[in-house]
């Protein structure tokens, strides 16, 4: 009884990774790339970023390999990641030295879900001054607006191992991003 009840359950694992692997196959296959590229490779829209927010919005990302997607091949490297909707369709703008790179579809794009961050991101111990002086600050900003820029939106970046794909998770604000990226070129 025991030892068809382990086989089951073996078999069972097995068909849940190659329902998951033919997921990944299905997004990967109908991501497609933009097709065209940026003027001078740069993001049209950051000069509006640079405006709005008090410093650099866009998370770093760090790669010790290299990524393949479709004809492209990124190089390992430290990138400013961008998310995008550029021709109605959500893109990642990989940007490196202030120039776009590489511009990479999300094969899929969710809500963040709720206390992500506060789950995700351990809060930074302050000092009983810093508490004081932190809230006497921000009591003073919120009374006597000096400034319009805005904290950027927060972010985290998670990266899982498939046996054929890498899965970037981006979590930007209120959205998600899912990037798959092949271990081998084809």
């Amino acid at each position: 009884m025991q030892k068809t009840l382990l086989i089951f359950l073996i078999v069972f694992i097995f068909s849940v990774q190659a329902v998951f692997a033919e997921d990944y196959e299905s997004l990967y296959n109908n991501a497609e790339p933009l097709g065209t590229t940026l003027y001078n490779d740069i993001d049209p829209f950051e000069d509006e970023d640079s405006l709005k927010y008090a410093y650099n919005p866009y998370p770093l990302f760090r790669t010790s390999a290299y990524l393949y997607f479709k004809d492209m091949t990124i190089a390992p490297g430290y990138y400013s990641i961008t998310p995008r909707k550029l021709k109605g369709k959500d893109y990642i703008l990989f940007k490196q030295g202030g120039k776009v790179k590489f511009i990479i579809p999300a094969a899929k794009k969710e809500m963040t879900p709720l206390n992500f961050y506060k789950a995700n991101i351990p809060e930074r111990k302050k000092t009983k001054w810093q508490k004081f002086s932190s809230a006497v600050s921000d009591k003073f900003y919120t009374t006597c607006i000096k400034s319009q820029k805005m904290p950027p939106p927060k972010s985290f970046i998670k990266v899982d191992a498939d046996i054929i794909y890498i899965i970037v998770t981006i979590y930007y604000g209120e959205d998600k991003y899912i990037i798959l990226f092949r271990r081998t070129p084809y």
